[in-house]
């Protein structure tokens, strides 16, 4: 099964489990299946590649700045082989 195909059936048997859940269960126990829920979910969804969207943006702060010194390293290369 791909990977893709992996993380939607998942997602989907997650939603049939709260739906089931929910209509059984009283709201301390729904909150403590969630958290449950929600650790394994982030372990699977950082297992196929997936990040947080806290992640990402600091992923893309940090890529930023390294292009910032890329250009500023090729600046002072081509600075340096025009003298």
């Amino acid at each position: 099964m791909a990977t893709k195909d992996s993380f939607d059936a998942f997602v989907n048997i997650v939603r049939d489990k709260i739906d089931e859940f929910s209509e059984n269960i009283d709201p301390p126990k729904i909150e403590i299946i969630q958290n449950e829920l929600k650790e394994k979910f982030n372990n699977l969804a950082e297992s196929q590649g997936y990040v947080s969207s806290e992640e990402y943006e600091a992923l893309k702060i940090l890529a930023k700045r390294l292009e910032e010194r890329v250009s500023k390293l090729e600046d002072l290369l081509s600075k340096s082989e025009g003298n």
